[in-house]
């Protein structure tokens, strides 16, 4: 489809049923939910999204920002006609999704499913160890503004390469290890430069406060987001569940890859209101 400002977006699609819409994290593609369209087409339309200069989408040299990402995601529930549909984020995935539910609130979106996003990345230096614990901070202003130029840099392929597969475990083999660190490189450097500051600037826990959908959190316990930040997530949405991934299943930041059954069942069994009622 095309969006609003002229930028051609691609999607992959499997499935009849009711939809899922499922959103990739930073320099991610919809092909790395290949086990997700898989696995779920069965009972569910499965939609994966690739963002404006990810995947298959269209390389340009504007709009990334996560607010234009939230105008992209409205349009494409509206281009593909998604009525009232669940929508699953990953990673930066669900940053977009949060400015989408500011700016939009309800509008087409009746289910969310947070997988392995920090309430806020960025640590500030007034706040408590508890209070950036529970933010889930994973770097401080210097830290980040050295990624960044590093992702700019003359071996940002190099750094790039081994950010992402910090956030593996040992379990993925090499030929899934080099095809996730190949759809990161897709990005457009300068692009991910500026999205991994977006993304690490914002602090999204007023916003998070105000969700009032069915709501599912998928954290791994080997994942660098901290668990923490994960059950504050839990404690602020009413009746939201969280399910945790052990380390010993590949409960990486990339749990939906490494522990696809797992991932799949309690992602079908949310969407069909089968969960148990069990928390972490």
């Amino acid at each position: 489809m095309t969006t609003s400002d002229g930028v051609r977006l691609s999607l992959l699609e499997s499935g009849k049923g009711p939809a899922l819409l499922l959103l990739p994290g930073w320099s991610q593609s919809a092909a790395m939910f290949r086990h997700q369209l898989d696995g779920l087409a069965d009972s569910h339309r499965v939609i994966a999204l690739d963002w404006r200069g990810h995947g298959e989408s269209e390389k340009v040299v504007f709009g990334y920002r996560l607010s234009r990402f939230a105008m992209d995601l409205q349009e494409v529930l509206r281009g593909c006609d998604l009525e009232s549909v669940a929508v699953l984020g990953h990673s930066m995935g669900n940053a977009v999704l949060w400015c989408h539910w500011e700016m939009f609130g309800r509008d087409r979106v009746n289910r969310l499913i947070i997988a392995e996003q920090p309430p806020a990345l960025l640590s500030r230096p007034e706040w408590t160890d508890l209070e950036k614990e529970l933010a889930g901070c994973l770097c401080d202003a210097d830290e980040l503004m050295q990624n960044c130029a590093a992702i700019r840099g003359p071996d940002g392929a190099g750094f790039r390469s081994e950010f992402v597969s910090g956030m593996l475990t040992e379990r993925v083999s090499r030929e899934d290890r080099s095809f996730i660190v190949g759809e990161n490189l897709l990005v457009p450097s300068t692009a991910a430069a500026h999205l991994l500051f977006e993304t690490s600037v914002a602090d999204w826990r007023d916003v998070i406060r105000r969700i009032d959908l069915p709501t599912l959190i998928c954290a791994g316990e080997a994942s660098v987001v901290p668990f923490a930040s994960q059950r504050w997530i839990r404690d602020q949405i009413a009746g939201a569940r969280l399910e945790a991934f052990s380390a010993e299943e590949g409960g990486s930041h990339f749990m939906f890859w490494e522990a696809p059954g797992h991932f799949n069942r309690v992602v079908g069994e949310f969407l069909e209101g089968a969960l148990p009622p069990r928390d972490p």
